[in-house]
């Protein structure tokens, strides 16, 4: 951020302010969120497995994240190294609600909640966040999400109590496929990758794993094999030299196999998302009747081959026309392509930003510097961003943060701000006066960056000082040429380019920002 503190600095403190400090930065730890879901052997596991995505992106913010889980002892190691609770709580809301208290964000991803139950949950925390795939009801306020391809071309009712999240690039997907390297495209088909959810609801493992043996008897096959599977002996009966068992796969190797593979053949769930992200052309194959828009629109967007559903007679014929189909080089390249353009994989972390922008922005106050800011200000100075994007890089002695907090404090020619999210220290704003021109510096503390919250609490303290200081005419920010965040953020916030500076041996860019004539 701009113009932040020039002060002397002790080189050597470097290591023992960061080891000071180092179990500090997380203040989101207080922030407590709840995801309500279910799966089970009986109903499959996809809402689980993409609430597990939301669930590490909230431990990545620093957040203090539960699951609770109507489900069965199936689901258990899909929810290894995360905090959970398995009860009914359609049944048990009781208990529920007990568990939902001191929550301030939940997720509630369901096909079987009535619109009653949604409700009463809402009004029980801060924010409420709904998982949706089909306008399964009317939702209560709060943030509505929809990550299916093309959802936002559907009519979702406008409510000035909800934000709707709609998109595939708002599909939550598991942490390895967040980021995503070039998937190699083979001149031939070698390796084909089998996977039909976490039970195989309509047995099409064996079926499937039959065809390729008979008809494709060179190609290695790679067949997942879920948790809910009730046919693993007819499939383990079925298995020749060419075949490899996967059992229960964790999100790590669901990515090695799509990886490694040249085409998959799979339902038409959640998986599709992540095999799009890799770009793994896939043959789909719908195993419930409420897939067909999936189905369509996979088709449409050009990755994924409709081999069509489950109960079709001509199911295994239709299938080797698709494989004869994929041995063109050039159609998977397009595939390929056409899921990764399709699925970015920040889907996670970007709800989980709008969530947390979308509680905070209720939540922010400022207000003047006081002699107890001294040691918040001084950790603030000295995290990493903070002093990289400072026209002084180093780090700053407290013998030195003591003397100028000092003059800061008894100086009339400045505005010092203290920025409070939810009664948490957040930052600071600073505008330092040269007759009817200020200048600005802002600082945000590391949970709270990344939120999109710049603009709002820019917009709060100009209109603070606006109203204190009604000779400030005009608002000036020097800005490091390589800081783009920042420039960003001073530019949507209609603060324009003046010219170019040198400060301190720093290529720096001045913005003007005129408040009044």
């Amino acid at each position: 951020m701009p113009g932040n503190c020039c002060r002397n600095p002790l080189k050597n403190s470097k290591t023992l302010i960061d080891n000071y400090f180092h179990d500090k930065l997380m203040v989101n730890d207080d922030m407590k969120i709840t995801i309500i879901t279910e799966g089970s052997s009986k109903i499959g596991f996809g809402h689980i497995t993409r609430c597990l995505s939301i669930y590490q992106a909230f431990k990545e913010k620093g957040c203090s994240v539960k699951f609770i889980v109507n489900g069965d002892s199936t689901i258990r190691s899909l929810l290894d190294n995360t905090e959970h609770e398995i009860f009914n709580w359609l049944n048990d809301t009781s208990k529920l609600f007990e568990s939902l208290k001191r929550t301030d964000i939940v997720i509630i991803d369901s096909y079987l909640a009535d619109e009653e139950l949604y409700t009463r949950i809402s009004e029980s925390v801060s924010l409420s966040v709904y998982i949706d795939d089909n306008q399964r009801i009317n939702y209560p306020k709060g943030i509505v999400v929809n990550g299916s391809i093309n959802a936002e071309k559907l009519n979702y009712p406008l409510s000035d109590e909800i934000e709707y999240l709609l998109g595939s690039q708002y599909i939550p997907l598991r942490h390895p496929f967040w980021d995503v390297g070039l998937k190699k495209i083979n001149p031939s088909i070698n390796k084909v990758m089998v996977t039909f959810g976490g039970d195989d609801l309509r047995n099409l493992t064996p079926k499937t794993l039959e065809t390729l043996t008979t008809d494709f008897p060179n190609l290695k096959k790679t067949v997942i094999i879920g948790k809910g599977f009730e046919n693993v002996s007819v499939i383990e009966d079925l298995k020749d030299k060419q075949t490899e068992l996967i059992y229960y796969p964790d999100a790590e190797k669901m990515f090695d196999v799509m990886f490694e593979s040249d085409i998959a053949i799979s339902a038409a769930g959640q998986t599709l998302y992540e095999l799009a992200r890799v770009g793994l052309p896939t043959i789909a194959i719908g195993v419930a009747h409420n897939q067909i828009h999936n189905l369509e629109n996979w088709g449409e967007a050009g990755f994924v081959e409709v081999a069509g559903f489950w109960d079709d007679e001509n199911l295994n014929h239709i299938i080797r026309e698709k494989i004869e189909l994929l041995k063109d080089k050039k159609l998977r390249m397009e595939k390929c392509h056409n899921g990764r353009k399709s699925v970015k994989g920040q889907g996670a972390i970007k709800i989980v930003k709008h969530s947390l922008n979308h509680y905070y922005c209720g939540k922010i106050s400022l207000r003047p510097l006081e002699y107890g800011d001294i040691d918040n200000i001084f950790e603030l100075s000295n995290e990493d961003e903070v002093r990289k994007y400072s026209f002084e890089q180093d780090k700053i002695r407290f013998e030195d943060h003591r003397i100028w907090f000092k003059n800061k404090i008894e100086d009339s020619e400045n505005l010092f701000l203290i920025i409070n999210i939810d009664e948490v220290f957040a930052g600071q704003v600073r505008f330092d006066f040269n007759g009817d021109s200020a200048t600005i510096s802002i600082s945000i503390k590391k949970p709270f960056r990344g939120l999109g919250l710049g603009n709002l609490l820019l917009e709060k303290s100009i209109h603070y000082l606006k109203i204190k200081f009604p000779y400030i005419k005009i608002i000036k920010a020097y800005i490091k040429e390589n800081n783009k965040k920042s420039l960003k953020l001073f530019e949507n916030m209609g603060f324009k380019h003046s010219q170019k500076v040198v400060i301190k041996n720093n290529d720096a860019l001045e913005y003007l920002y005129k408040i009044r004539d």
